[in-house]
């Protein structure tokens, strides 16, 4: 991972300014004291500003500095060996999902919610599914009702029916699925708002939406079972409880 962010940034070498290399210096050599810092945090700390962060993470084409943050954490965990079981591999997760939600503005997401038309929920494999179901009940408490898509096929048939004033949220564990990219560019060509919600990594979904949130999720390795694909859930159930909780305590009453 380190050297993948050097890789970054030799590449960036040419659009990077003296105040990008002393806010690069700065996280870099302080990978583990930013873990539990905010952007503001770090910001003051650098003495710089917030912006000037985010700026540095867009010219090291990161999405974000929640993304930047994350990359430097697994350079700075790569080099231990803190996480040994699968019980303490899972409140990592949690913990850095906790983590990756908090970097993230959630009152405009919450806000076009609130406002939308039509919402529309679609997961693309069981465990996403799941959570979209679980979601979408939590906000009936809110008087907010979310229709879950339950395939691609319903999804295409209702597409024409959709407008700017909707806004769909799909939930994805690869971001790749060959069914999405029959269907996002279809969305956008409509000005329809996406709200991706996917594990942290460079994907098709989180690149192409309006909105994004990331979860994180540890493979456990299997013994005689390398062929089998296992994904883990728990983390996208905070994502999208900690999302709900946002919205009933900052929107739900405007």
């Amino acid at each position: 991972m380190g050297n993948m962010l050097i890789n970054r940034i030799n590449s960036a070498q040419d659009r990077l300014t003296d105040t990008d290399f002393n806010v690069l210096n700065y996280l870099m050599t302080h990978k583990q004291d930013i873990e539990n810092m905010s952007i503001h945090e770090i910001a003051d700390k650098a003495y710089v500003s917030a912006a000037s962060i985010v700026r540095v993470a867009k010219k090291l084409d990161f999405s974000g500095f929640s993304e930047l943050k994350y990359s430097l954490k697994n350079e700075h965990n790569g080099h231990t060996d803190n996480f040994k079981s699968s019980i303490s591999l899972l409140e990592q997760d949690i913990h850095d999902t906790l983590n990756l939600i908090m970097e993230q503005n959630l009152l405009p997401i919450c806000q076009q919610i609130g406002k939308a038309k039509r919402i529309l929920i679609y997961g693309t494999d069981w465990g996403e599914k799941s959570a979209a179901s679980y979601f979408a009940r939590n906000f009936v408490a809110c008087n907010i009702l979310i229709y879950q898509i339950p395939s691609i096929t319903e999804f295409l048939w209702c597409l024409e029916q959709l407008n700017e004033n909707d806004l769909v949220i799909i939930l994805s564990f690869s971001g790749d699925n060959p069914d999405l990219k029959r269907l996002i560019p279809s969305l956008k060509m409509k000005n329809i708002p996406v709200l991706s919600i996917t594990p942290l990594s460079g994907n098709y979904l989180s690149s192409n939406s309006t909105f994004r949130l990331y979860y994180k999720v540890t493979d456990l390795d299997f013994k005689n079972a390398e062929k089998i694909e296992y994904n883990f859930f728990s983390s996208l159930y905070v994502l999208t409880d900690f999302l709900f909780r946002y919205y009933h305590d900052n929107v739900s009453d405007e």
